[in-house]
């Protein structure tokens, strides 16, 4: 559907990812017809939920910071498993990482917008 959303051909989707030409032909009718119900949300409601995200990604990196400092106690990392330690820890910095690069690309398009 992304590549349809792309303007890529139904033929070329098909050919190009290995899918039945019918598939692609109904996906293609299913996002046209979603088209017109995706609610728009007002810009009151953007302002709003922009504010949150970013007081949510203060909020993330000050608790990776107490966390990494928290860590870095020996005594307390050899008390743990490593694997739910470094699933902790690599899950956070995973969402903080895509939360930075939704931030940055958000202040990307307003620049040049």
């Amino acid at each position: 559907m992304a590549a349809l959303m792309d303007g890529q051909s139904i033929r070329a989707v098909s050919r190009e990812h290995g899918i039945p030409k019918t598939t692609v032909q109904h996906w293609g009718e299913e996002m046209r017809g979603m088209v017109g119900r995706v609610p728009t949300v007002p810009t009151a409601k953007k302002e709003q939920i922009q504010e949150l995200l970013v007081d949510l990604l203060i909020a993330k990196l000050e608790s990776l910071i107490a966390l990494s400092e928290h860590s870095g106690d020996k005594k307390w990392l050899q008390s743990q498993d490593a694997s739910a330690v470094a699933m902790l820890l690599g899950v956070s910095d995973d969402k903080v990482m895509r939360m930075l690069e939704k931030f940055e690309d958000n202040g990307t398009e307003s620049k040049t917008a």
